[in-house]
């Protein structure tokens, strides 16, 4: 429970994370899926590509929102090729925007020490704008 924020570790149908809210679960509402680099992110959209489609369907059936954080990267690594993986730059780009319209995802690159962080922010302001605009 670091910082004082009480933490159930459980598998989730789409995502890594989700609130919950009292007792209201906010995982058909919004989940973070976290990726570790781009050559994570790249597998996924490669030898993993049908399951981690069927993921993001999922999410779309619930209209669940999805971030998707991939840590250690900015799009100049991917502009550029700063990445381990065989999957072209352009490849990568083409998923990865063609997904955030597709499954009306948000894509968010940052450092390992501020994913806790955002993570944190986004779903305090989900629960924030649900409790006032419902």
């Amino acid at each position: 429970m670091k910082n004082k924020i009480p933490c159930v570790v459980r598998k989730l149908d789409t995502g890594d994370y989700s609130a919950q809210l009292g007792d209201l679960s906010m995982e058909k509402d919004i989940v973070v899926e976290r990726k570790r680099n781009l050559d994570e992110i790249c597998g996924n959209f490669t030898v993993e590509r049908e399951r981690f489609e069927r993921e993001f369907l999922r999410a779309k059936a619930y209209h669940t929102k999805v971030v998707l954080i991939i840590e250690n990267a900015t799009w100049s690594d991917i502009f550029v090729g700063n990445y381990r993986s065989k999957t072209s730059p352009k490849s990568l780009i083409g998923s990865l925007l063609s997904w955030m319209v597709r499954f009306n995802i948000t894509v968010l690159f940052c450092k390992p020490e501020e994913t806790a962080r955002i993570i944190y922010g986004i779903f305090y302001y989900y629960a924030k704008e649900k409790l006032l605009y419902g």
